[in-house]
C-alpha cells in the first residue's frame, strides 16, 4: 500500500482492554484509490456472513467494482489497512443534519477488536469538521448482534423502514449524536 493514495492518516492505538493490532490505519481515500476489486472482496466477504439471515439478502452482492467507484464520487470513503491488507471500509455521506454511514464492513477475523470504536470516533471527527453533531445509520432488524455492537457505541434506534414489497419494518435506523 503507498500512503500517498491517501490522506487524513490515523494510526490506531491499542485500546484498554481490546486488541486492535498496532499496525492498523485508518484512511480517507483519495482519487488515486484503485483497489476497487479489493473493497468489493471486503464487503462480500463481511456481508456473506448474513446470507439466509436477513430478508431481504444485501445488495453488496449485486454491487460492482463501478458502484463502489460511483458511490466515492458522492460519499468519503473510510478504509482500514492491517499492514497491507485492507480490513475494513465506511462509506460517509453528509447530509443536511447528519453524516449518514453506509456500507460499513470489517473482515471477521478482525471483528470485536475495537476497530469499529475506532472507526466511529474517525467518522465523529469527519462530521464535526463538516459542522454535523449526528451520525446515522442502518442496520438490519434481524442482526441483533450489530443493534447491539452499535449501542455499545452509543447509537440509539430512532425508526425503521421496510423495504420496497414488505409489510413490516426490515431496517431500522439508528443515530449517534456527537458530544461536545
Amino acid at each position: 500500500m503507498n500512503t500517498r493514495n491517501f490522506t487524513a492518516a490515523t494510526r490506531i492505538k491499542n485500546i484498554p482492554n481490546k486488541a486492535v493490532a498496532i499496525d492498523t490505519r485508518l484512511f480517507l481515500a483519495d482519487k488515486s484509490f484503485d483497489d476497487w476489486n479489493g473493497l468489493l472482496d471486503l464487503l462480500r466477504e463481511t456481508f456473506s456472513q448474513n446470507i439466509g439471515r436477513i430478508d431481504p439478502p444485501s445488495t453488496v452482492f449485486e454491487c460492482t467494482t463501478q458502484d463502489l467507484q460511483n458511490r466515492s464520487h458522492q460519499e468519503l470513503l473510510l478504509l482500514a489497512y492491517n499492514d497491507l491488507d485492507l480490513v475494513g471500509c465506511l462509506f460517509m455521506r453528509p447530509g443536511e443534519e447528519d453524516l449518514f454511514l453506509g456500507r460499513f464492513a470489517i473482515v471477521p477475523q478482525m471483528q470485536g477488536m475495537g476497530l469499529a470504536r475506532c472507526m466511529i470516533a474517525k467518522a465523529e471527527q469527519v462530521a464535526t469538521r463538516s459542522g454535523l453533531r449526528v451520525l446515522a445509520l442502518e442496520t438490519r432488524i434481524e442482526l441483533l448482534t450489530n443493534q447491539r455492537k452499535f449501542k455499545a457505541l452509543g447509537f440509539e434506534i430512532v425508526g425503521g423502514r421496510a423495504h420496497p414489497g414488505f409489510d413490516r419494518i426490515t431496517t431500522l435506523r439508528l443515530q449517534k449524536r456527537i458530544e461536545k
